[in-house]
């Protein structure tokens, strides 16, 4: 694919969005506003991530218990036990909140705004109109999928210097949603 042809493409919304992700979507836009993008999570390729989390707690499950075991008093069995059911339990915890997390976030741009929903209970939706996104840098990984992260500018007068940082996560074709997005709401300088 030559430049102008990589300019034209432009990401469609991803064919992974529930019908559930879409109908609440549509309750979000309003009268004169139109979606330009739509897009989840790549969960699993997401949750990779934690591996080396897991593995440390694993670690730190054998080498702790070991080291209760080890001790020379009476409460040492409950202790191993105890240090088994946090370590084993932390990681499990973690990973299905970010899995329950991530399997009900959806990401769009409108003509209008960004807005990053959770179909989960409660339902929520936030929503950042273009002069308070500040700075949109995408993230990317092989497969063309990766990150883009964007500063939101919060506070009114003197205190408006606030930046909260958000993100689309480990979504497709970053670099053209990246571009859509600046191309969107481009900056003023």
């Amino acid at each position: 694919m030559n430049e102008k042809q990589a300019k034209q493409a432009r990401p469609s919304a991803a064919p992974s969005v529930s019908p559930q992700m879409q109908a609440y979507l549509n309750t979000q836009i309003e009268a004169d506003e139109q979606v330009i993008w739509a897009g989840t999570t790549n969960v699993s390729g997401r949750m990779k991530r934690l591996i080396p989390f897991v593995i440390l707690c694993l670690f730190m499950m054998f080498f702790c218990s070991g080291l209760f075991l080890l001790m020379d008093t009476p409460s040492r069995l409950p202790l191993a036990l105890l240090s088994l059911l946090a370590w084993a339990g932390i990681p499990t915890v973690v990973a299905w909140g970010q899995l329950n997390h991530l399997r009900r976030t959806l990401y769009a741009i409108t003509n209008r705004r960004v807005l990053i929903t959770s179909v989960g209970k409660p339902k929520r939706t936030e929503s950042y109109p273009p002069e308070k996104l500040e700075f949109i840098r995408p993230v990317s990984k092989k497969g063309g999928r990766g990150d883009i992260y964007f500063t939101v500018l919060r506070g009114k007068g003197r205190r408006r210097h606030m930046r909260f940082n958000h993100g689309f996560l480990d979504i497709a074709a970053v670099e053209q949603v990246a571009d859509l997005m600046r191309r969107t709401f481009p900056r003023e300088t």
